[in-house]
């Protein structure tokens, strides 16, 4: 009897356990603006078996990568192929789930990355790699063979976050040592340098990332100053938004950060674990994530990126993890603490 009372009581939790949903952001009852989709560990999380860079790695060295150990920069391209870079494998993952294809690039031959941060891609596919230590970007055509790279040991300190604007031909680099960004031509002249150390409108102290919007205005994650700063594609100051604290609202390292169609800005904290969503003016919108291993649930997340379906990729970086997430009714989000 004892037992069949227990299994009464059991079997309703398992049916609610069975039933239960994604996570979402706001909580119910409020509409949901952000919800859990899934999480990339490795190839086969996007039912990508094999592919010709994963065979030569086997070759090589005897077994490929199995999984992500520390991502860090992530990126999204028009034919949404994932790109990964890991800085504990030294490695650049990209995934390709429409043609269930994997390329695995570690470099160079002379080369091989040591620090690789940040990645984007030109119109032609060309993939832009930055590497801290090394202190270069470099310049894979779409299939990962070698091409060129940009900058120099003596003009980059450390470069981290980048971005393209492919109207202009440029790409903009955070060179995080230096206190400023760094601009080049995408063959690889130097154009010019935004900011330079300081806590004043313009200045920087260790900045990380930096996204672009719709306009070529660029937003860059000003870390150490806790705020973000706007600059028109030309480098001329516009505003800023955040400060240091240890409420909902306020930046205490700031990283990724990404722009969705509505113009909306996400911002990555590896302090509190979180995305924070604001508006054009630095209004707090939304937040969510706070430390742990559940969905939904951030280590140290680094780099993020929005793709062209308005789906949201954070590198979960201490969870060995990319999180995904979809973004909806975007353009009537409201605060929520």
């Amino acid at each position: 009897m004892k037992i069949k009372a227990l299994l009464i009581l059991f079997i309703p939790l398992i049916l609610l356990w069975a039933k239960e949903s994604k996570p979402v952001w706001p909580p119910p009852p409020e509409t949901a603006r952000v919800t859990y989709e899934n999480t990339i560990t490795k190839a086969k999380d996007l039912k990508i078996e094999k592919g010709f860079f994963a065979k030569v790695w086997k070759f090589i060295t005897g077994g490929q990568p199995k999984r992500l150990i520390k991502p860090f920069g992530i990126h999204i391209d028009k034919q949404n192929r994932i790109y990964i870079s890991d800085a504990a494998l030294k490695a650049l993952f990209v995934f390709d789930a429409k043609k269930g294809e994997q390329l695995y690039i570690t470099g160079t031959k002379k080369a091989p990355f040591l620090s690789p941060m940040d990645i984007d891609t030109d119109t032609k596919g060309n993939i832009y790699v930055s590497d801290s230590t090394r202190r270069f970007i470099y310049v894979f055509d779409k299939n990962g063979k070698y091409k060129r790279k940009i900058g120099t040991a003596k003009t980059l300190k450390r470069p981290v976050g980048i971005a393209i604007n492919n109207k202009s031909n440029r790409i903009y680099i955070v060179d995080t040592l230096a206190n400023n960004i760094k601009i080049y031509s995408l063959n690889g002249k130097y154009v010019g340098t935004i900011g330079k150390v300081g806590k004043n409108n313009g200045h920087f102290n260790k900045p990380t990332y930096l996204a672009l919007d719709k306009k070529g205005n660029i937003y860059v994650s000003d870390t150490m100053n806790h705020r973000i700063q706007v600059f028109d594609k030309r480098g001329k100051y516009l505003s800023k938004f955040g400060k240091i604290g240890n409420k909902i609202g306020t930046l205490a390292n700031p990283r990724g950060i990404a722009i969705d169609k509505n113009g909306y800005i996400y911002v990555s904290d590896t302090t509190f674990h979180t995305i924070q969503i604001f508006d054009k003016s630095g209004r707090l919108m939304l937040i969510f994530g706070g430390y742990g291993e559940r969905s939904g649930s951030f280590a140290i997340p680094e780099d993020l990126v929005i793709s062209e379906n308005n789906t949201l990729y954070i590198a979960d970086s201490y969870n060995m993890r990319v999180q995904v997430f979809k973004l909806l009714n975007t353009n009537t989000t409201k605060a929520k603490k």
